[in-house]
């Protein structure tokens, strides 16, 4: 093994020109999204020929770039959660309530699509794996402070502070549990659970 590049041919005099290395940081994510797919399609156990099968590389080079099956799922954590990060809008407090409504919805909606089926393994790896606990609870946090930011005139009292009360019920709301329960559980197109969660969040905030 070369520096971790993944050599298809020898090099030796006389030999054939070597095939041109593959960049190992794109084989690294090609592995991830491998895995990811599978998931995303269901298999929440895919096997290591599988997910280089997906990849386009061979099962070998798995275990080149990922010391275990944690060090990949907690890779794969960091991918999807840098993802789903990048779905954050930038919070805008001074626009009419019935919009940010509307975009916090918009914004959970999007999310929830990316999270969908990656979620439900990644809550079960997160019991047992501190890397995947702390990413996942990263990105909530990420999220909630999104949500603090553009509920701000709601959610600050007269003295100043926040409503955190109120803050958790927002986040409740919008969060993955409310649209798996309405999209996946009750059966709701996912138009028909914005809408829900969007009649939500005015009740809510109906009396601030």
């Amino acid at each position: 093994m070369r520096s971790g590049h993944e050599v298809e041919a020898a090099d030796e005099p006389g030999a054939r020109p070597p095939r041109r290395r593959r960049d190992p940081a794109k084989t690294r994510e090609a592995i991830i999204v491998g895995l990811l797919a599978a998931i995303t399609e269901g298999d929440f156990a895919p096997t290591t020929r599988e997910i280089a099968a997906r990849a386009g590389t061979s099962e070998r080079s798995i275990f080149v770039h990922f010391a275990d099956r944690d060090a990949l799922l907690a890779a794969a954590t960091e991918y999807q959660s840098a993802t789903v990060e990048a779905c954050l809008v930038s919070p805008d407090p001074g626009l009419a309530l019935a919009e940010r409504i509307a975009i916090a919805v918009r914004q959970s909606g999007a999310i929830f699509e990316l999270q969908r089926t990656p979620r439900l393994p990644g809550l079960q790896e997160s019991r047992s794996v501190a890397a995947i606990d702390a990413r996942m609870r990263r990105t909530d946090e990420r999220i909630r402070a999104v949500l603090a930011a553009l509920f701000a005139p709601e959610l600050t009292r007269p003295d100043g502070t926040l409503d955190d009360e109120l803050l958790d019920l927002i986040d409740g709301t919008l969060a993955w549990p409310m649209h798996h329960h309405l999209q996946d559980r009750r059966g709701l197109s996912g138009d028909q659970a914005s809408a829900a969660i969007e009649r939500a969040l005015r009740l809510l905030l109906a009396q601030r």
